[in-house]
């Protein structure tokens, strides 16, 4: 390998706060030297305060800094060793002296990178923060979409359905890079349910729709937005901001007639004792449990506990992990209190946000296509294809 002039850092990344630190390329750096052009591309975090990591390239690469755009080295030849910090700065096989951060690019369309045995597309960013390693993949939206998807997805749908959801999902990712283009990282892996290029060849029908509606974006005021997908509303959807508390500007929730219709077949309940509940919740006890619904839908996002003259609120989604997915299956519920047990009864399965499953698979055996779906559950939207983000900040 041959190193080119290593640069010292003046600004120490540890110094700032993880996924919120911004920087200025002084040029673009690429996040795959095959590419004739860079595409929509979406940092996640791999590795989260590691002391070490096994990062092995297979095949010519090339490392900068992905402060300032310099490169650091480049070589021809695979090498596999591990990574972690010292006082000097990074060491991986060798010294990078004074050296905290770098972009591992491969050099064409044969290479690849593997940390910890998993390999990734697009390049890989390391990080010393406070002599702790923090991992970034910044890989096409194209290929995270196709690995998110497929992590998510369990049943088959009908493919004007399957365009929609790769399309909802899409819209997404999009809003989630355009909140701050420059952080170190976008998301985090474990939340999304991303593990890497390996999944981008689990699910067919994901990897077609992905294609067949490539670049393919929903926009409100503009701008592609926040948003979701659920599987069965029960009969009414609920705007993003209000079930995930966000201060965004989404569309609003819309009527499901099909799930409406079949609501009462997809009933549940759960019965929990008021110790074990309480216990699972941190309170010494349960004294009064009440609901916050959004008002237009009726969807659960938040309960507050009454532990004595103390209280607690609890967001949906910490319920909803505290008690368990298959057993708080949706935000759709009610509570009621018999002796010493509560009980929840619900309806649906999901958050209730954005697209409904259920009712677009109804709509689709009854002629809709991916337009119509989409039209339904996100009014005064416009589906576009933008292939950059700086296709969106222009219209800002």
């Amino acid at each position: 390998m041959k190193i080119l002039n290593p640069i010292l850092i003046s600004v120490m990344l540890a110094a700032f706060a993880p996924a919120i630190v911004t920087k200025a390329y002084s040029v673009e750096i690429p996040t795959d030297i095959s590419e004739k052009e860079k595409p929509a591309t979406i940092k996640v975090l791999i590795a989260n305060g590691k002391d070490k990591a096994l990062l092995e390239i297979k095949g010519r690469h090339l490392i900068y800094d992905p402060f300032t755009g310099y490169k650091i080295s480049e070589g021809v030849l695979s090498k596999r060793s591990m990574i972690y910090p010292n006082e000097s700065g990074l060491k991986w096989g060798e010294r990078f002296p004074g050296i905290l951060q770098m972009r591992l690019v491969p050099g064409d369309s044969q290479s690849s990178i593997l940390v910890d045995g998993i390999e990734y597309k697009g390049c890989v960013e390391i990080y010393d923060m406070k002599g702790k390693l923090h991992i970034v993949n910044e890989v096409d939206i194209e290929r995270y979409l196709k690995a998110t998807l497929s992590s998510e997805l369990q049943n088959e749908y009908d493919e004007d359905v399957m365009d929609a959801l790769a399309i909802v999902a899409r819209t997404n990712a999009y809003y989630l890079v355009g909140r701050q283009p420059s952080a170190n990282w976008h998301v985090e892996a474990p939340e999304e349910g991303f593990a890497g290029y390996a999944m981008t060849l689990q699910n067919a029908q994901v990897d077609r729709a992905i294609n067949n509606t490539k670049h393919m974006v929903l926009t409100y005021n503009n701008a592609p937005f926040a948003t979701a997908w659920n599987k069965n509303s029960a009969g009414k959807t609920a705007d993003f901001a209000s079930i995930f508390r966000k201060e965004v500007s989404v569309p609003p929730g819309v009527a499901a007639p099909y799930a409406e219709r079949e609501r009462q077949k997809f009933g549940w309940t759960l019965s929990i004792a008021k110790p074990q509940l309480a216990s699972m919740l941190g309170a010494n006890k349960i004294t009064a449990l009440d609901l916050y619904q959004e008002k237009q839908s009726g969807k659960v996002y938040a309960v507050r506990l009454k532990d004595g003259a103390d209280t607690k609120n609890i967001d949906f989604f910490k319920l909803q992990k505290v008690l368990g997915q298959k057993k708080l299956r949706s935000n759709d519920f009610t509570i009621k209190v018999q002796g010493d047990t509560i009980v929840f009864s619900g309806f649906g399965d999901g958050h209730g946000v954005g697209l409904c499953l259920f009712s677009a698979a109804a709509m689709a055996d009854n002629g809709a296509d991916t337009k119509k779906i989409l039209s339904t559950f996100f009014p005064d939207t416009k589906l576009e294809n933008i292939r950059s983000f700086q296709a969106t900040s222009n219209r800002r």
